[in-house]
């Protein structure tokens, strides 16, 4: 009996230890939890404060003027990316970055749709649901009714290339004519076609891309220049649900 009374002892001794051990792993865990939720939200506040308030319009159809300041710099991006022949990682990087500037995603993606900030009610934002071919006109077809043909060069994402993508290129043709000159069209024809008529590229003797193309017109082209659009809208998608930077290595590895 007193055998059976002691190992029951020893018994409730291990119990008693083994609940000190769980209750402090759980105390530490909980501190660990608190900790980086404490750091994340600081992060958080930090990052918002220096962020752009988004205007109360719909964000691809406005043209931010407070982006002009930016264009350079983005330029000199793009200029490394050229010398890689990565247009479309440049892409995606520059549609992360435009993305990421405001205390708001300008578009946010769920359920297959895009979300559209188009502006405030009070201090909520509102949004409207969009699918990929109201927003970026990109179709599996390579033929067009006259009524889809009219739809494609209404998609609002010309309005988003022409605000941003082509304000950047044209910065760095104006500004930079000699280092353009010296990039490849492999790199440069993709982006520009992505600003459709702004891009003035020439897809058929004679006929330069434009999203406004009469219908039979549109036609003709659009099995041209259908690969590289593909490309340029998967890499816009890509950058817009990226959670971190897109090509962060290769944008901050030093120069030579």
């Amino acid at each position: 009996m007193k055998r059976v009374e002691a190992r029951l002892d020893r018994i409730e001794g291990q119990l008693a230890e083994l609940l000190l051990l769980l209750r402090g792993k759980k105390s530490k865990s909980e501190y660990h939890a608190r900790y980086y939720a404490k750091r994340k939200a600081a992060q958080e506040k930090t990052a918002a404060s220096t962020k752009l308030l988004n205007p109360d319009k719909n964000m691809l159809t406005h043209r931010d003027p407070r982006l002009r300041p930016m264009f350079e710099s983005w330029a000199e991006v793009a200029f490394r990316f050229g010398a890689a022949l990565k247009p479309f990682d440049f892409l995606c990087w520059l549609v992360y970055t435009w993305q990421n500037l405001y205390k708001v995603r300008p578009i946010t993606r769920t359920g297959g749709y895009n979300q559209v900030f188009i502006g405030w009610s009070g201090d909520r934002p509102l949004r409207q649901k969009c699918t990929d071919n109201d927003v970026f006109g990109n179709c599996k077809r390579l033929k067009f009714t006259k009524s889809q043909a009219f739809d494609f060069g209404r998609s609002t994402w010309w309005n988003w290339t022409y605000g941003v993508l082509y304000q950047v290129l044209f910065t760095m043709q104006e500004e930079h004519e000699d280092r353009w000159a010296q990039l490849s069209p492999r790199f440069t024809r993709p982006l520009l076609l992505m600003t459709g008529g702004c891009g003035s590229v020439e897809v058929r003797h004679g006929i330069e891309f434009d999203q406004n193309l009469e219908h039979d017109q549109l036609q003709k082209v659009y099995k041209h220049v259908k690969p590289d659009l593909d490309r340029g809208w998967a890499a816009c998608i890509k950058g817009l649900c990226s959670k971190e930077e897109p090509h962060a290595e290769f944008v901050n590895a030093p120069t030579e």
